[in-house]
């Protein structure tokens, strides 16, 4: 097949997307899979000094959306109606806030208009002060710090894997002996931008696990007995889904986080729902449940502590109970980027690591856990989920 000349190859992806249907429109794993195509048409064409340009700049779009601005100013703040954006004359002469909007609407947040009016585009106003989004960015941009101190921090270690849950480049970037989970509780900004973040990132999956796992098969059990723990369960948005998905299974559920986190659940999880604060390096305050389930918990710590927090859910177990670990799994070839950037993030503020499969397995087997089956959904969303089923050592399949 001859190849399209240069005007033939513009002319046709021109045409491509006029065709476009609404991105709303477009099932989620379509629109993946449509955006992976796009990527692939860019590492085709683009220069590698254009290629260095943009790894270099990457940065500066957050830089820009949390930039601080006078109130009636803000990037993203809209008249009192979310519908236009101000920046007279007289405030941008001598101010940054005219700079920074410049930088947003070259990454198609804003439109400029001659007069320094901005119009925002739709996605701008989901940047609002307090919209999930801010908080997002304001997340992120904490996180950036980590990044700065990270090639630094290795040389420092000899490019060894950081193993130490309160000696990573977190620490070295905010001068700081806490971990980074003690860090959050003592900054509540932080902390409630981690919450609002930990919590979309749900919405990015595709099936959750109870839509793969046999929960009616393999959970079902007395009205009085806890039918499943979610460990480091955050604001109880797992346990939500759960009831919602099986709302007449009988047994309780648990979810487990820190005080911090407990405190700031505000919307009721239902009357067979309880939440405790506690310790999942302590004992685990719940015997002899059905299920322990733990969803992207573990990644956030190195070999060392999530062997601790599973011998303290294996002490707990009765005999029929099983563990399930819901977690990012990297695959050993070909991972997609965004799940290599979180494996960077899990070292930069914890230590850590994405794990592999075969990774996942062996940690198991050293916590005295055989691991069942390992489940997974066909539409992965954004994220490589995989659902670890297994039952202490010795015990009957």
């Amino acid at each position: 097949m001859a190849s399209l000349s240069p005007a033939q190859a513009i002319a046709a992806v021109t045409a491509a997307l006029a065709q476009l249907p609404p991105a709303e429109s477009i099932p989620e794993s379509d629109r993946l899979q449509l955006l992976g195509v796009m990527d692939q048409v860019r590492v085709a064409m683009e220069p590698p000094i254009l290629t260095a340009r943009n790894l270099c700049f990457a940065h500066y779009g957050l830089v820009g959306i949390r930039g601080r601005f006078p109130p009636d100013h803000r990037a993203v703040g809209g008249d009192g109606q979310g519908r236009k954006l101000r920046c007279v004359r007289s405030a941008i002469d001598g101010s940054s806030v005219g700079r920074i909007l410049r930088l947003l609407a070259a990454n198609h947040l804003v439109i400029q208009a001659a007069d320094q009016t901005y119009q925002p585009l739709p996605l701008a106003l989901g940047f609002t002060t307090g919209s999930p989004l801010a908080e997002v960015i304001k997340h992120f941009y904490t996180n950036m710090r980590a990044s700065a101190f990270l090639d630094e921090y290795l040389a420092s270690h000899e490019y060894r894997n950081p193993e130490d849950a309160w000696n990573a480049p977190f620490q070295w970037a905010y001068q700081t002996q806490e971990h980074h989970f003690a860090w959050l509780q003592t900054h509540p900004e932080d902390q409630h931008a981690f919450n609002v973040v930990m919590g979309l990132n749900r919405q990015l999956d595709g099936a959750q696990w109870f839509d793969v796992y046999p929960v009616e098969d393999k959970l079902r059990v007395s009205p009085h007995r806890v039918r499943l723990v979610d460990v480091g369960g955050g604001l109880g948005h797992d346990v939500a889904r759960c009831k919602a998905r099986f709302p007449d299974m009988p047994g309780k559920l648990v979810v487990e986080d820190l005080p911090a986190v407990i405190r700031e659940i505000q919307t009721p999880l239902g009357e067979d729902v309880e939440a405790i604060a506690c310790d999942m390096f302590a004992a685990q305050p719940v015997h002899g449940a059905k299920a322990y389930y733990l969803r992207t918990v573990l990644h956030d710590w190195p070999d060392q502590q999530a062997l601790q927090v599973l011998g303290r859910i294996h002490e707990a177990m009765a005999e029929d109970s099983v563990l399930l670990v819901n977690e990012n799994t990297l695959p050993e070839q070909a991972a997609p980027a965004g799940s290599v950037a979180v494996d960077i993030l899990m070292m930069e503020l914890y230590a850590s690591l994405e794990r592999t499969e075969k990774q996942w397995i062996d940690l198991l087997q050293r916590a005295h856990f055989t691991v069942v089956k390992v489940w997974r959904a066909e539409s992965q969303g954004v994220g490589s989920h995989a659902l670890y089923e297994a039952v202490p050592v010795g015990r009957a399949l």
